[in-house]
């Protein structure tokens, strides 16, 4: 066996993948730091993809999960946090009394207007350091990227969430 002294990676650029993941690491560490600033130092980006696809009227927790893309336990455990710290109040579904709808409570939206404003930010930030347009390109192949893999929870929901981002507390 022959002992190769140079890494064979070292004359590739870096894996598309590795920048991608370090950048949605950069992304989530500034939604930390900015929803923190913005009072909600209980919150983390792994909360995110939650007040992002609740419906306005109140999701099943089932419905959560599948839109997020998360494992209905996981799912279960954000929420029994967002509920102990008062963003969201669980009632019965009138259309099935066994289940119960996730709602966002006042703090919830609350919350949404202060992510909606660090993510705003960080999107003019990007269109400073990369113009606009390349920003626009950027968010189109990502979107293909997601697309093209079969396995988008992204944009899943995006009615309801539009319906969620413009309504009010």
């Amino acid at each position: 066996m022959v002992k190769r002294l140079t890494n064979p990676l070292s004359n590739r650029p870096p894996p598309l993948g590795n920048l991608l993941a370090a950048a949605s690491r950069t992304l989530a560490a500034e939604l930390d730091a900015g929803i923190a600033a913005a009072g909600f130092a209980d919150l983390r980006a792994a909360h995110a993809p939650i007040f992002q696809v609740i419906d306005p009227a109140g999701s099943r927790m089932t419905e959560l999960a599948a839109r997020t893309g998360m494992t209905k336990q996981a799912m279960g455990e954000l929420v029994r946090h967002l509920e102990k710290h008062g963003y969201v109040a669980l009632t019965p579904d009138e259309a099935d009394r066994r289940a119960r709808l996730v709602h966002l409570t006042d703090s919830g939206w609350a919350v949404v207007d202060a992510g909606l404003g660090v993510v705003g930010k960080f999107d003019e930030l990007l269109d400073r350091a990369l113009g606009s347009d390349n920003v626009t390109q950027l968010r189109n192949t990502l979107l293909a990227i997601i697309g093209g893999t079969g396995s988008s929870h992204i944009g899943d929901h995006r009615e309801s969430t539009d319906v969620m981002i413009t309504g009010g507390s």
